[in-house]
């Protein structure tokens, strides 16, 4: 009994080798560039995160931050300084209170930066350049003490400073 000829093997081999690159290359392909791109993403965002600096103005109010609460809502702002070489924009603030039942952490919606105080892509705060938020403060009680107050930015959210007050 013959087997098969070694000419029709090696075809036979050969288009199972091409059949499997078919299928597997251009997912190779796609995880490649995925990595490629994700990596690349990253590089950016460090790059950004290296150039972004901003601080309180401790010249402005209480340690840069000045607010006042009336009932169930009020007022808050901060003087912040750029000191970066990154514009930045989009601030959001996050307060910390001490109420009678602990530690609260008030944040957007409740605390909602004014729209003429707020900077935006197009209008951002620039390097060594000094801004002033205004934002409107709700559901909260003037009772309760403002602890700390964090500005964070859409830029580089890992960088935003918090004043202890």
């Amino acid at each position: 009994m013959k087997g098969i000829s070694p000419i029709i093997s090696s075809v036979m081999l050969i288009a199972i080798v091409i059949l499997m690159a078919a299928v597997i290359g251009p997912w190779a392909m796609k995880i490649a560039t995925d990595t490629a791109d994700r990596t690349t993403d990253d590089v950016n965002r460090d790059l950004i995160c290296r150039n972004t600096a901003y601080s309180f103005d401790s010249d402005y109010g209480s340690s840069g931050v000045d607010w006042l609460f009336n009932g169930t809502n009020g007022t808050i702002s901060a003087k912040i300084s750029n000191t970066g070489a990154q514009n930045l924009y989009n601030f959001s603030f996050e307060l910390i209170l001490q109420t009678p039942t602990g530690v609260k952490l008030v944040i957007y919606p409740e605390v909602n930066i004014t729209d003429d105080t707020q900077r935006t892509k197009v209008n951002p705060l620039k390097p060594g350049y000094d801004w002033i938020l205004e934002a409107e403060v709700d559901n909260i009680n003037d009772t309760w003490s403002l602890t700390a107050l964090k500005i964070i930015n859409d830029v580089c959210p890992k960088i935003s400073p918090t004043v202890e007050l």
